[in-house]
């Protein structure tokens, strides 16, 4: 596979796990209002896992690029690490707003 090839699928990864993240930290936040904490934790966890995933391709591309194997950043390489980003933030946030509500 192309360098330019594995970038991309690597990228396409990174955004499918960050999206899944966020969606199931959402999902975690939506539950804890209703007081179904249990439930909430295990969207948390689900999160937390798809985030490892979506920071373990991220890894790969690093140590391509560490080895030259990254020659430019496209958009789309942008866009997950975007993605990465904000999904990481949502949900490192969520989990605290799950402890306010769950000390409410």
């Amino acid at each position: 596979m192309q360098d330019n090839e594995k970038i991309e699928e690597i990228s396409m990864l990174i955004i499918a796990n960050s999206g899944a993240a966020r969606s199931n930290a959402f999902q975690a936040l939506e539950t804890a209002k209703q007081g179904k904490f249990n439930e909430a934790e295990e969207l948390i966890k689900s999160a937390e896992d798809y985030l490892h995933q979506a920071h373990e391709s991220h890894r790969e591309l690093l140590k391509m690029d560490s080895k030259g194997e990254v020659e430019k950043i496209s958009v789309l390489l942008a866009h997950a690490q975007d993605h990465l980003m904000s999904s990481t933030l949502a949900e490192e946030l969520i989990k605290e707003l799950i402890i306010l509500y769950k000390n409410k």
